[in-house]
């Protein structure tokens, strides 16, 4: 599989179609997603239904992993975009966007890897977001971070010059649209939040996130949603050649959550905090219970950011 940083392939390095061999083991992945869904059939799990025009979405789970990525793969190319829903990133509404312009000519398959870990680490994902393209069951190029979009789509035509010819095609039949039936119930007021955010328009995106946050208390998605985008705006502002140690540490985790790298954004803080006193330590703790907040409270990246954080005070 190429990983070519964090710009996508060029043409030529899509040409490895003929060379991915043992590029990705994903074997592990078919036999766990084969025993999970064994286990929901005997106790009558309905499947999903497709309904009249091409699925041009899905989202993708360790159960459903064989169904929707390795065999649709074998029709047409699926890109899979290796996530997480509490940091979302503007690459997701953009490839859906692609995806439905292409009227099911490639699928693009969401993953959280909050709740697949097992897919991420089979695709040795080192960063959300990475977006690897599937075709006939192996990976075949890949790229990590957010892209421009005149880059995204250079990047899928590339995949899809690579593989013509080479796959069953979509079946045959269907009209152009996506009609995959059960999605979620429609919620205008997050959609608008998130629209925001692929927009670019962070101000927008945490002033609506805020709102949801504070009349949906009981639904921590949204306060990991708007950590994320506060932690995103602060990175895009300020510089840094006029900050101190303590705006330079915030400034530094900033970054590294909105990377997706939880436990670096958590250690710079605690590192920070054990050389710090007075208003300046009371600053860093601050931020970090803030950014504590972008992950569910018992996740063990938080427990054990709190536990370090007890050893830095006392």
């Amino acid at each position: 599989m190429t990983r070519p940083g964090n710009r996508p392939p060029s043409a030529a390095e899509q040409r490895l179609a003929a060379s991915l061999s043992g590029a990705v083991d994903l074997t592990g992945l078919k036999k766990r997603a084969e025993a999970r869904r064994d286990a929901e059939k005997n106790a009558g799990a309905p499947g999903r239904a497709v309904g009249g025009g091409p699925v041009t979405q899905v989202d993708v789970d360790e159960a459903s992993f064989e169904q929707e990525v390795l065999l649709r793969s074998a029709q047409v190319p699926v890109v899979v975009e290796l996530m997480s829903r509490r940091a979302p990133s503007p690459l997701t509404a953009l490839l859906a966007t692609l995806a439905e312009e292409a009227g099911g000519r490639w699928i693009h398959a969401t993953v959280d890897v909050d709740t697949a870990p097992m897919i991420a680490q089979a695709f040795q994902a080192r960063a959300v977001p990475t977006v690897v393209a599937v075709a006939g069951g192996r990976p075949l190029a890949d790229f990590e971070g957010d892209q421009p979009e005149e880059a995204l789509r250079g990047w899928i035509g590339a995949v899809l010059q690579a593989t013509e010819g080479k796959l069953e095609g979509p079946p045959e039949g269907m009209a152009a649209g996506h009609g995959e039936e059960g999605a979620e119930p429609a919620d205008p007021e997050r959609d608008a939040a998130e629209q925001a955010l692929a927009a670019g328009d962070l101000a927008a995106a945490e002033e609506r996130f805020a709102a949801l946050a504070q009349a949906r208390q009981g639904d921590h998605s949204l306060l990991e949603a708007l950590r994320y985008v506060q932690a995103a705006r602060r990175a895009t502002e300020g510089d840094d050649s006029a900050e101190g140690t303590v705006a330079a540490a915030q400034r530094a985790a900033d970054r590294s959550l909105v990377a997706g790298e939880y436990e670096a954004a958590f250690g710079v803080l605690v590192d920070a905090i054990r050389v710090s006193a007075g208003d300046d330590r009371a600053a860093l703790r601050t931020r970090l219970l803030e950014l504590l907040d972008a992950l569910p409270g018992d996740d063990p990246r938080v427990l054990a950011a709190r536990r370090d954080l007890a050893s830095a005070l006392y």
